[in-house]
């Protein structure tokens, strides 16, 4: 591949010198870089062009490019001469003027002469591929040894800061006990804390934000040479009161020895850094190392990964262009007011600083810049970044006073609820910048809002706080607006487009990069019809890369974040005398394979006014791209959430629908055994009982998700329960077998308490009549997987197909007194015997009839786009007996996959070398047509067609190959007490069971062939 990348820079060199007749070193330059940066990309390191840095004699020096890496740290210097130049000559010209020598390339198009470490190590000319290929990578290799020392600085850092911080804690808990001086100063500082930023705030929370004060102190004082920040800041010299009642030298010197050596080694890098913006890149690192050892579930929550220059600009070049373009007025213009609401270090703030003249800065500085932080250390980061930035480009210091520690969120009232203002809040100074920025009409909020979405796990104590006000808004507008069936989502970049939507003035712009979900998620169309109501127009840079859609992809490559969630960037419009009728929607798409730098690459060289964009118009259910046109509005709905919730039950063909059931502890109340099922339960149900007595009898002024032992896997609703005294006894009536993954049977214990989601199942297989029989077809309904459904008698699970939620329609629904009723609709009957004219058909006929419609391949095909955002619909198909009986025997088959006819398939057993049970496998081999199970036995004659009928993204045989494996619990008090599970023991159910699965799929295919036969 080298090879391949050093002939293509010879190539575009003799272009390039054939097309300038005389190159020089600027246009030959370019062609180096290109196959230079093929080799940084290799060791993941990057060429920054032109960056300034402290030369040998003390001064500053700007080599043509230096290889950087995500630590910021220098690896390598290059320098590019044409070859007119006398090399040698000018080699011991930059010598002479201090430039290092420790790693570093001079070229002039036809040699290349490599330093390091003082001594002339390689030289070779280009036209020599193989020595080229050596040089470039000794020069990418090299690790310097102060590249070295920070590294492992990092590394002993990650280690010993969690040490350390716990020190801090006990010391702090232990004043909090004792010292008086502190209890009044806490307290006091915690009642004016709850007056704004949040009314939830906790002691503990103020025991973390001095820590955080403690450890950044001297960080700042080596990096930014600001010795008297924490006495000057308003927030920092609150806490420095605080900080004071115990902390005192001797205390500070002894604590922080052991993370010493990583002050020390910022010391000696920050020194090094002369130009101001590697300096700011350098801060982001150490803000993002120190806090995701510091705390990495606030890192987590708190979305703590920084924006790229390349994204930050683009942003602010672009947002600049549209306010001369609809508003005819710049960020630099009187009027325009500005806020960053989530401003992290301060990055957009800082690059609006640089972007704007320097004639026009000082007003726009002290009176319509505005930016919010809620963490003290990226408040800290913030104030001291953006207040060096100030002074760097006009050669004077001036406080930024315009930087609220406050929770945006929180602070929506102020401006909903006309006269609200804070006379006390954390200092006097902050309540009035709270204040000034809240009767400020806001034109232009900028920025990266946090990207963390939903807790994965209530065990990880790590969820965004509610905030009732915006969320009401939500509910009130996102929600209300969009016809999912599970729309309720308050993610942190969806609350903060709320929040910015409602707070921008009349005549406005919003520029947020966040999760690109909103595009083309199912349940933002009530966010997508939001915009087209609110905004004149949206533009749109779609930067994909959602690893989960696209699992060819990696986060750390392609991703701009290097996160797994797709990122999008969009600026809204918003014109109080509206040029649009309608909202008008640009849109463009990078390509999801192209790698993170590509698209970095592709801001950096775009202008917005230049981007060839898509003009979007949107249809009747706010969808904005993959538009299709098809006959889709003219069939019969399956279901739709305004029926379901209506007494008039007109227009579809099933009343009742549903998603399985979520349990959120799966491990505990799921198991192949039903014994093993009974046991967890009781242990859970047990271990609940006794938390429940002791929160009883606390004093219960801890925070119940902080006071429960997360030995069993929580919830907020399970705690709620406990705080509620809500009774929770053992009944084994509640063990029932549930369609866990397709043709998956497992046993579980479901109860309205211990079964976090229920949703309507309990209509469908009712809890207190277990016995109860109903049928229902489960089917995909998301946008990740291919559409795709199976049917069962036993109650489903909501992830049946992994990915995307399983939504069900039942034949029959019961109410409360245990009533059967029907679930296809009377309308639909009366539909489907006027439509074909045959007075015979029964509710059963048309629930078979769906049932083969949903699996004709034509019909899948043809609607692929519609089945990703919306319920089936369903059409009039020929020879309704024909498909209502392929339905029928599909049913059968699907439902009654445990009783058919076992496939021949040949097993073949080999004896084990070693003594001891076979080491399990389940691995398909599709190419082969077998199964190898074990190291001793495996499955043969698998025919291909068993491999082509598939549920989602597998077919039906590595279903059950994928749910057998032997896995590891991710529940820890699982994996010690109930890590059961040996295939060996299950071995033979599993091989009749694939065997029974390869029968159905055959036959499932068979019938499936039958009816592409009509088309």
């Amino acid at each position: 591949m080298s090879d391949i990348a050093i002939q293509r820079f010879l190539n575009e060199l003799a272009e390039l010198k054939h097309r300038s007749g005389k190159p020089n070193e600027s246009s030959i330059r370019l062609a180096f870089i290109k196959l230079l940066g093929e080799y940084a990309k290799a060791k993941d390191l990057r060429l920054v062009p032109e960056v300034p840095v402290k030369g040998k004699l003390g001064k500053n020096v700007t080599p043509d490019g230096t290889l950087k890496d995500t630590l910021v740290l220098d690896w390598g210097y290059w320098e590019s001469k044409d070859e007119f130049d006398d090399l040698e000559k000018e080699i011991a010209g930059k010598f002479a003027k201090g430039y290092p020598d420790d790693n570093i390339l001079f070229e002039d198009s036809a040699h290349a002469v490599l330093y390091q470490n003082g001594r002339r190590v390689a030289e070779c000319k280009m036209e020599d591929v193989p020595k080229l290929d050596k040089l470039l990578k000794q020069f990418v290799n090299f690790e310097r040894p102060e590249v070295h020392e920070f590294r492992v600085a990092i590394e002993l850092f990650k280690a010993d800061v969690p040490k350390v911080t716990e020190a801090l804690r006990t010391m702090i808990e232990t004043n909090a006990e004792q010292n008086r001086a502190y209890q009044k100063a806490r307290n006091s500082f915690l009642d004016l804390l709850r007056e704004v930023v949040n009314p939830n705030i906790t002691p503990e929370d103020i025991r973390e934000m001095v820590i955080q004060h403690i450890l950044t102190a001297d960080i700042f004082n080596t990096i930014f040479d600001e010795p008297y920040f924490h006495q000057d800041n308003n927030i920092a010299r609150e806490l420095e009161k605080l900080v004071a009642t115990f902390f005192t030298r001797e205390v500070r010197n002894s604590c922080l020895a052991g993370i010493k050596h990583y002050y020390d080694t910022i010391n000696a890098r920050a020194a090094q850094i002369a130009d101001h913006h590697e300096k700011q890149r350098f801060l982001k690192v150490v803000y993002e190392t120190f806090y995701k050892s510091y705390s990495p579930k606030k890192a987590d929550r708190l979305g703590v990964v920084y924006t790229p220059n390349e994204i930050v600009r683009f942003m602010i070049d672009s947002t600049d262009y549209l306010l001369q373009k609809h508003f005819g007025k710049m960020l630099q213009d009187k009027g325009v007011e500005i806020l960053d609401p989530a401003t992290g270090t301060g990055t957009f703030i800082c690059d609006i600083i640089d972007h704007i003249r320097k004639d026009k800065l000082e007003y726009k500085y002290k009176h319509e810049l505005h930016a919010n932080e809620v963490e003290i250390l990226p408040y800290y980061i913030a104030n001291l970044n953006i207040e060096f930035t100030y002074k760097q480009k006009m050669s004077s210091y001036a406080e930024f006073e315009n930087l609220c520690f406050v929770d945006t969120l929180d602070n929506y009232v102020n401006f909903r609820e006309a006269g609200e203002t804070y006379a006390n809040f954390v200092s006097d100074e902050n309540a009035k910048r709270i204040n000034r920025q809240n009767i400020s009409k806001i034109s232009v909020i900028i920025g990266n809002p946090p990207y963390n979405a939903n807790q994965m796990n209530e065990n990880e104590n790590n969820k965004n706080r509610e905030y009732p006000k915006i969320d009401k808004r939500i509910k009130n507008t996102y929600i209300k607006h969009s016809t999912a069936q599970k729309a309720k989502s308050y993610d942190m970049y969806r609350r903060f487009y709320r929040w910015a939507m409602d707070r921008i003035d009349e005549n406005g712009i919003i520029a947020f990069i966040t999760n690109r979900n909103y595009i083309d998620a199912r349940e933002a169309d009530g966010f997508r019809k939001c915009v087209q109501d609110e905004f004149d127009y949206a533009y749109i840079i779609d930067t994909k890369s959602d690893v989960r859609q696209n699992p060819k992809i990696a986060g750390t490559t392609h991703n701009v974040f290097g996160i797994q969630t797709g990122v999008a960037i969009m600026f809204l419009i918003k014109k109080h005398k509206r040029d649009n009728s309608a909202c008008r929607i640009q849109y463009i798409t990078m390509q999801d394979e192209w790698r993170k730098e590509d698209k970095l690459q592709w801001l950096t060289e775009s202008k917005l006014e230049s981007i060839p964009f898509e003009h979007i118009q949107p249809d009747k259910d706010n969808n904005w791209i993959d538009l299709v046109e098809n006959d889709w509005e003219e069939m019969m709905p399956v279901a739709d959430k305004a029926v379901k919730n209506s007494t008039n039950k007109v227009g579809v063909i099933f009343d009742l629908f549903s998603n399985g059931i979520v349990t959120a502890r799966d491990e505990w109340v799921y198991d192949v055994d039903r014994e093993s099922t009974i046991k967890k339960a009781k242990y859970f149900i047990d271990f609940f009982n006794n938390e429940k007595a002791r929160w009883l009898c606390s004093d219960r002024q801890t925070k119940v998700n902080d006071f429960v032992d997360r030995s069993i896997k929580w919830t907020e609703e399970l705690e709620s329960h406990l705080t509620r005294n809500s009774m929770l006894e053992f009944d084994e009536s509640r063990i029932r077998p549930s369609f866990y993954r397709p043709f998956v049977k497992q046993h579980t214990y479901c109860d309205r308490i211990i079964t976090h989601r229920v949703y309507q199942q309990d209509a469908i297989f009712p809890i207190q009549y277990p016995t109860f029989d109903n049928y229902v077809m489960c089917f995909v309904s998301g946008s990740r997987l291919d559409f795709g459904l199976i049917s069962t008698n036993i109650l489903p699970n909501y992830a049946v197909f992994s990915l995307d939620p399983a939504q069900c329609l039942p034949l029959y629904r019961y109410d409360q007194d245990g009533n059967r009723h029907d679930n296809i609709t009377d309308w639909a009957l009366a539909e489907f015997r006027a439509h074909y004219a045959d007075a015979a058909i029964s509710k059963t006929d048309i629930f078979h009839y769906v049932y083969a419609v949903l699996h004709h391949p034509a019909y899948r095909a043809k609607y692929e786009l519609n089945l990703k955002r919306s319920f089936p619909r369903i059409p009039y198909y020929d020879g309704f007996r024909t498909w209502a009986e392929w339905g029928k025997e599909l049913m059968e088959l699907h439902i009654g996959f445990e009783a058919v006819e076992p496939y021949p398939l040949t097993r073949i057993d080999t004896e084990l070398d070693t003594i001891g049970t076979p080491k399990a496998k389940l691995k398909a081999d599709k190419e082969h047509g077998s199964i190898i199970l074990d190291e001793v036995t495996s499955l043969t004659g698998i025919p291909q067609l068993a491999w082509d009928y598939k549920l989602g993204n597998r077919s039906a045989l590595e279903w059950v190959l994928d749910q057998y494996k032997e896995k590891k619990p991710k529940d820890p008090t699982i994996a010690k007490l109930f890590n059961t599970y040996r295939f060996a023991d299950y071995k033979e159910k599993v091989i009749d069971l694939l065997m029974r699965v390869c029968t159905v799929s055959v036959k499932t295919m068979e019938i499936v062939q039958q009816m592409e036969s009509t088309e």
